[in-house]
Formats: structure tokens, C-alpha cells, sequence
């Protein structure tokens, strides 16, 4: 019959298709039902078996969204929206499920209830709920379909449906966190980093001096949680006297974090002297010591009082401002960890008939691909290896494969499409193309997988 319509055939998924399209049809499916045995239960009459739903329907959420999250950073990577202003919310916020929070905090605005906030500042936030959740059913509509039909292919249509969400999702749970917590300004935030260059430069003059060991901080070692903090009040007061501890400066333009110790603080420190025509700094240092020791009846009362003053404000930075704190270590460590440089000999392997040398690469712990050498070889020449790599569970990986640091909200989980392993973004900046796994535009693999697996001719540019 001439003129009809053609039907694009429906593929219905399988369960054990590894897709991320046939897994969020099932992941929806899910979702769908549980919603549907809440509408059909009268809560009155079983309460019980009322909120073994509603935990279902939270788990069910939960891993919609994982699936969903996975999809975005497969499909739009780059046209992510900014996450930077998570660096304003405050460090017990940032936990795995924030995102499933802020759907049931969307439903509730939605729904007229308001939690833990004023009713005008929740009547101001729902034309934005009411918009999110409108974007993710239309998202919901379109990923189902697109299951159905090609599930290996994101088209222009899909594209734009996520970009909105992502956008609409990213300016609510600023909106949302925003009316109930103090985010950092923009001038706290900068006050906090010149105390992190303070710890950070405290932490290397005490290397250096044999205070501390190289292996004290890769361990991790408990004490320094309240060792470094101690020697940081006494460095940021005598060694670097003009840094975020200046007492020249009024409490308000000091850092939260050190401004209700200003009187104290005044107290311990030594009063800066006039350094007269040839003075150096070692000089003006020595008369202001001298100054400090005038204060005290012997050496022995000094650095007793000095010590429990400098305690106190320590042992009160720890529980008055445990979340700074936290944040502000858990970032000296990072830069002052010792940091493995892979050599020349290990970035470059030597090609041996046609085939790059598997044994004198550096390896990422259980890499499927480095436990098969053959497979590794017929991925390199692209042939043969057809069949996907496992995929591991985000449940199951807490750290990076790679560099073992923890995944936050801040520190996301990618999984590398060569070898099917969750890396952070910094050992996973590479895309490449693998057409023997059916990806013919760039995806992201893991720098070991680029660097060891890849033939030169599969590598794109370096992903933003």
C-alpha cells in the first residue's frame, strides 16, 4: 500500500543486555511498578507493607538515577552543567544519594509540604520543582522509547532532553541547599584556601625539619589530624605572620574558621616591632621572640601556656568547625602525598611483532586486559574481541581502580568503556574510539587502558 506510515520495529531488551539503554528501561520499569502498588494500597489499613514500598520506591529511585548518571556521562560528557559550587556546601551534605534527596525534596515541595524551611522559601522553590520533575518524566519518556527502538544510539532529541535536566537538576539543589544552610561565599571560600596554603606549607617546613615523615602523611597517620592543625596556628603566627592568621586584619575579614579565637590568638602571639636601618628579618624575628619570652616568668611556664592555648584552639577548630576541618586535611593530603611517577620505560611500551609488550606496561590491579594477554592483543590489532567488558557496579567500587581515592559527589565515578573498571576523573581524562565494542565515536577509557591497550590510531584528544 503506497504511502504508509512506516513502523519502526520495538526491540524489547533483555536483562542481561550491559547497555545503559536496556538497563534504564528495566531500572524505570521498576520504578513504575513500585509507584503503582503504593497508588492501589490503602496506607491506613497495612502501614507495614506501606513503607516496605516506600523503601523500595527510594532504592528504585536511587538506581534510576545511577543508570541515568551513567547515561549522561556516556552520552552528553561535555555538555555537563557546573558542579563547582558543591565546593560551597558543606562537606556532610555531599553524600552518594544527594541527588535521590533532592527528587523527594522536589516531590514534597510539589506536593505543598515543606521541610526543615519556611513556607515563603519553599513556595519560592517550587515553580523550580515543579520543572525538574516535569523534565525528568519527559527524560523518562524519551530514554524508555529510545530502548525500544535503538538502544545504541543517543540522537539529537535524547541529547537535548538530558542537557535540560542536568541544567534543571543543578539549579535546584543549589536553590534547595541554599535555603536551608549557610553556603560559602565566594570570599570565604578564598579565606579557606589561603588556610589550606598555610597547613600546606606548615606541613613541608615540618618534613624538612624531621618534625614529620614522608611516611607518616602517605599512612594517613591519625595523630597528624591534630598534630598539623597545632603546628599551623604556631607557623601562621610567627613564620608567616602576614598569611590568613594576620592579626592585622579585624575578625570579620579573617576566615570563619579563626575568627571567634581572635582575642586568643592575640593573647599568644608575639606584637610585631618596628625594624629599625639594618635590621634584617632574622633580626625583627629575634625581638619579637624576645618580646614573647619577656611575658613569662622562665622558659617552662612560656611553652606550658603557650602549648595549652594553642591546644585549645586546635581541640576547638576539631569540634566547632569538624567539617572545615576535615575539608581543609583532606586536601593537604592530597597535595602532599607522595605521588607515583611513572617513568619513561613504563609510559612507552616496545612493539614486538605488530604487538605492544603487555609485561613492561604499568598495570591497574585485576585489569581484565592485562590478565589476558591474548585478548589485550587482539583489542590492540581490532579483531576479534567483540563481546563488551564486565561492567563493575558502582555499589562495588568505593575508590578509584587506579589511584584508590575515595569517590565523594566532588570525586565522581567513570567507568572506562575498554576495560569496564570505575576511575576518577583524573586517571580517565582520554577518550578513544572502539569500534570492536561497536563505539565508533569517542568514549572514555582510563589512562592505562590508553597508554597500554590502545593502538595509536584509536586515541582522540584528551577530554575536558
Amino acid at each position: 500500500m503506497q504511502g504508509a506510515p512506516t513502523i519502526t520495529p520495538l526491540l524489547f531488551p533483555q536483562r542481561s543486555d550491559p547497555r545503559l539503554l536496556s538497563q534504564f528501561f528495566f531500572a524505570d520499569e521498576r520504578v513504575t511498578r513500585v509507584v503503582a502498588e503504593i497508588n492501589g494500597l490503602d496506607a491506613e489499613l497495612d502501614p507495614q507493607q506501606y513503607l516496605v514500598l516506600l523503601n523500595q520506591l527510594h532504592l528504585s529511585q536511587a538506581h534510576l538515577l545511577a543508570v541515568l548518571e551513567r547515561i549522561m556521562e556516556e552520552c552528553i560528557p561535555t555538555q555537563r552543567h557546573s558542579r563547582d559550587y558543591l565546593v560551597k556546601f558543606p562537606e556532610e551534605l555531599l553524600v552518594d544519594n544527594l541527588g535521590n534527596h533532592m527528587l523527594f525534596a522536589a516531590e514534597c515541595l510539589l506536593a505543598g509540604t515543606f521541610l526543615e524551611m519556611e513556607e515563603s522559601d519553599g513556595a519560592q522553590l517550587i515553580p523550580q520543582a515543579r520543572n525538574l520533575l516535569c523534565s525528568l518524566e519527559l527524560v523518562r519518556t524519551v530514554l524508555r522509547e529510545q530502548s525500544l527502538s535503538q538502544p545504541n544510539s543517543y540522537p539529537e532529541p535524547v541529547r537535548a532532553v538530558l542537557i535540560q535536566f542536568d541544567r534543571l537538576f543543578a539549579e535546584f539543589e543549589l536553590s534547595y541547599v541554599s535555603s536551608l544552610v549557610a553556603v560559602k561565599s565566594p570570599d570565604e571560600i578564598f579565606r579557606q584556601q589561603e588556610i589550606i596554603v598555610l597547613f600546606c606549607e606548615t606541613v613541608e617546613r615540618a618534613l624538612h625539619l624531621g618534625y614529620l615523615t614522608q611516611e607518616m602523611i602517605d599512612g594517613y597517620e591519625p595523630l597528624l589530624m591534630f598534630t598539623i592543625p597545632r603546628l599551623a596556628i604556631i607557623s601562621g603566627l610567627l613564620i608567616y605572620p602576614e598569611g590568613p592568621l594576620s592579626l592585622e586584619r579585624s575578625p570579620e575579614e579573617m576566615s570563619r574558621v579563626f575568627s571567634p579565637f581572635y582575642s586568643l590568638l592575640k593573647k599568644i602571639s608575639p606584637q610585631p616591632l618596628e625594624s629599625g636601618p639594618g635590621m634584617g628579618v632574622n633580626a625583627s624575628s629575634g625581638a619579637c621572640c624576645s618580646e614573647l619570652r619577656s611575658r613569662y616568668s622562665s622558659t617552662k611556664d612560656m611553652l606550658h601556656t603557650l602549648f595549652v592555648c594553642i591546644s585549645g584552639v586546635a581541640d576547638q577548630l576539631q569540634t566547632n568547625f569538624a567539617s572545615d576541618m576535615r575539608s581543609i586535611l583532606k586536601t593537604v593530603f592530597k597535595i602532599v602525598c607522595s605521588q607515583a611517577e611513572p617513568s619513561e620505560e613504563q609510559s612507552y611500551s616496545k612493539e614486538k611483532d605488530g604487538d605492544s609488550c603487555v609485561t613492561d606496561t604499568p598495570r591497574v590491579a585485576d585489569c581484565p586486559l592485562c590478565s589476558s594477554p591474548t585478548e589485550a592483543a587482539r583489542l590492540r590489532r581490532a579483531a576479534g574481541a567483540r563481546h563488551l567488558p564486565e561492567w563493575v557496579p558502582d555499589s562495588t567500587c568505593s575508590q578509584c581502580s587506579a589511584c584508590r581515592s575515595p569517590f565523594t559527589l566532588l570525586r565522581r565515578r567513570h567507568h572506562c568503556r575498554c576495560c569496564g573498571k570505575i576511575f576518577c576523573a583524573r586517571c580517565s581524562p582520554n577518550t578513544a574510539v572502539l569500534p570492536y565494542y561497536g563505539q565508533t565515536k569517542p568514549v572514555r577509557v582510563c589512562t592505562h587502558c590508553y597508554t597500554t591497550h590502545l593502538p595509536p590510531t584509536a586515541r582522540c584528544a584528551r577530554s575536558q
